[in-house]
């Protein structure tokens, strides 16, 4: 497996256990026995244990003392599980804002694969899946792989938007291809079809969307400030890329249309302009 695939792929199989992401972080620094671990991390022994033999299993961790008891075994990073750990701390350094909090030392920012998941299928119906096969080669994760409960990277989600961008987008810089997708699949997406169903007006619906933004991601905060016939979508805590930034707006975009609801999205903020967060405004 190419390298890069097996990042993505690695990535995924950490990122879908909170035990086995406390375990390889505790790792990161030295090798440990598995009771050093589990008071670290706080665990039980026994998550810590089915942990280190689901990660060695992948060559991740290795045990340095093969020939000691169970509990006296010491354990430590490969070199490909010290490589994925340099991956998780440099996501983190690009995407999260600078904290106080000891805990973000460990934090790592991710993404479902729900939207990429649904963008791909439409673009394999409207482009033809050898086409969006060929745009999408140099992605480090393989499209087919994914499914709605994959976590990818935040570094492999804007990835795949720039692929996007560059070999689909009319070269202006204005990431109108993802934002004109984005709004195209956005009410596909489980979570958010969920809340689009509801028998409720949109002013009530707007107050859900931090629900939605919890299920999809894990970093960021979402605040609505509601009014009359509008709402300020503002997004705190997060160093967004101009990909990404399209992309909300486009999906902002997406609801309004499956609401059938005429109205306007404008971005009135930006935290790559020095704003305290990134608003938009949705008028209708």
């Amino acid at each position: 497996m190419p390298i890069r695939s097996r990042l993505w792929s690695d990535f995924s199989f950490i990122a879908s256990s909170g035990y086995r992401e406390k375990v390889i972080t505790a790792l990161a620094a030295s090798p440990k026995l598995p009771h050093q671990l589990a008071k670290e991390t706080n665990l039980r022994l026994t998550h810590v244990s089915r942990s280190l033999r689901e990660m060695a299993k992948r060559g991740l961790v290795e045990c340095l003392t093969p020939t000691a008891r169970s509990h006296g075994r010491l354990y430590a990073l490969t070199e490909i599980g010290s490589r994925l750990v340099a991956y998780r701390q440099s996501s983190r350094r690009r995407f999260s804002p600078p904290s106080g909090d000891s805990r973000s030392v460990d934090f790592v920012p991710k993404i479902r694969a729900s939207l990429a998941l649904a963008a791909i299928r439409h673009m394999d119906a409207t482009l033809g899946r050898a086409k969006v096969r060929d745009i999408l080669r140099n992605w480090s994760v393989d499209p087919d792989d994914l499914t709605k409960d994959t976590w990818l990277s935040i570094d492999a989600a804007d990835e795949y938007l720039e692929l996007l961008e560059s070999q689909l987008g009319n070269g202006n810089g204005n990431y109108d291809f993802v934002r004109t997708i984005t709004s195209k699949i956005t009410p596909a997406v489980g979570s958010i079809r969920e809340q689009l169903m509801k028998a409720m007006p949109l002013s009530a619906l707007v107050e859900r969307a931090p629900i939605v933004w919890s299920k999809e991601w894990n970093y960021g905060r979402l605040v609505v400030e509601k009014g009359h016939r509008h709402a300020r979508f503002q997004h705190f805590d997060w160093l967004p890329t101009p990909a990404f930034c399209a992309g909300a707006q486009g999906a902002y975009e997406g609801v309004l249309r499956a609401r059938g609801v005429e109205g306007t999205v404008t971005k009135t903020k930006c935290v790559r302009s020095g704003d305290e967060c990134c608003e938009y405004l949705v008028k209708w």
